[in-house]
């Protein structure tokens, strides 16, 4: 490919002057090397606003040309201009705001210094305690409480989420009826005629929906409404239920109960798709209990405990198997009989009779684990995922 050099220019020329100045020349071009007269031009005015350019003129009395910019006496005359403008802004009358303040301030509040309540968070119907934080009456934060055993001063990122709540864009600012605005007065009629006609007919056709309660005073209050309306129904549901886990429970205690999990004295500790160190009841002491097993007596040199080890069992990535010091994938439909072979090598009684170990698995890696399981005997943990079969 061949280039056609700019006929303004001889090239030949360039080169004679380049070379008969003798010695090392730096151009940004070939309109540089030639020294044309629109080159020098453009030098001229490359800075159209120099200040030393505009004091000669001034000097001159000259104005500047279009070209060079704006003379700074235009600029001057802006900036007064600019200044009245704003002085006369500013003599306008304000409209007029009242401040009411508080006929009996409360005596906790202070301006500037925040408030911290102790409240809990209930997810799956247990609850964990957690302090939040109050400026001026408004909740801006959430943290762990220390005193409570569930939390032990942390929290997890459902109770750090929990309070956007309170400020979503979304919530109803006023109340709202059949898509119009309403007020609480007609809010409490309309629920007073509710209350008489379900009276007449001791509450048939009323449906009472929650989701998991553990709270004694809302389950309190609940039963007292059911009293009052005995032909009422009361419906518990959760978008992912624990039902399985208390089924579970019951067969094997033969009554409901809720496990708790002492991971801080467990040696060895095996998960059936469990991710308990970041969802689920008691995650947040789960996860701290759990650490607390992973200090090695290097760095712990109070400790005596040994460091634990965790096996895990899953059909998928979780934050647990990310934990793990022996982690198996495998189909979630094949957990159930990886525990029932598990059993079996463990010499326990397991529904599923005689299980065949399911495909995949390597050689001796159910073998191993049960034996490690036995040698820990009283101080193993065993944990279901609560998705799994009952």
């Amino acid at each position: 490919m061949t280039t056609t050099p700019n006929p303004s220019f001889d090239l030949d020329a360039l080169r004679a002057t380049q070379k008969a100045r003798g010695e090392k020349h730096l151009w940004r071009g070939l309109e540089d090397l030639a020294d044309t007269a629109e080159h020098r031009a453009f030098l001229e005015h490359e800075f159209p606003n120099d200040p030393e350019k505009n004091a000669a003129n001034d000097a001159a009395g000259e104005i500047a040309d279009a070209n060079d910019g704006v003379h700074r006496r235009d600029v001057l005359k802006w900036m007064a201009a600019s200044a009245a403008l704003a002085g006369l802004a500013g003599c306008t009358k304000m409209p007029e705001q009242k401040i009411v303040p508080y006929v009996r301030p409360p005596e906790e509040i202070i301006p500037g210094k925040p408030l911290f309540y102790a409240t809990s968070m209930t997810m799956g119907g247990v609850a964990t305690g957690i302090l939040v934080e109050s400026n001026m009456g408004r909740p801006t934060k959430v943290e762990g409480n220390p005193l409570h055993p569930g939390s032990l001063g942390a929290t997890d990122i459902f109770a750090q989420a929990a309070v956007l709540g309170l400020y979503d864009p979304d919530r109803s600012q006023t109340v709202i009826h059949e898509g119009r605005i309403s007020t609480w007065g007609t809010f409490v009629s309309q629920v007073n005629d509710l209350r008489n006609n379900f009276a007449a007919t001791k509450g048939k056709g009323l449906r009472i929906l929650t989701e998991t309660i553990t709270s004694p005073s809302l389950g309190a209050q609940i039963q007292a409404l059911r009293k009052e309306f005995p032909e009422a129904k009361w419906h518990q549901w959760e978008p992912c239920s624990r039902e399985q886990s208390r089924i579970g429970i019951l067969t094997a205690i033969g009554r409901e109960a809720e496990p708790i999990y002492r991971f801080d004295k467990a040696d060895v500790i095996l998960s059936l798709d469990a991710d308990f160190l970041y969802s689920g009841p008691g995650a947040v002491r789960y996860a701290r209990d759990f650490a607390s097993r992973r200090l090695s007596q290097d760095n712990d040199a109070s400790s005596n405990a040994k460091m634990n080890r965790l096996y895990v069992v899953e059909q998928g990535s979780t934050t647990t198997g990310a934990m793990a010091d022996h982690r198996l994938a495998i189909r979630a439909s094949d957990i159930a009989a990886f525990a029932s072979t598990l059993a079996g090598a463990l010499h326990l009684p397991s529904s599923s009779g005689n299980a065949v170990a399911p495909a995949g698995i390597p050689a001796g890696w159910i073998e191993a684990l049960a034996r490690d399981l036995q040698n820990h005997r009283g101080a193993c943990a065993v944990v279901a995922g609560e998705q799994k079969p009952a």
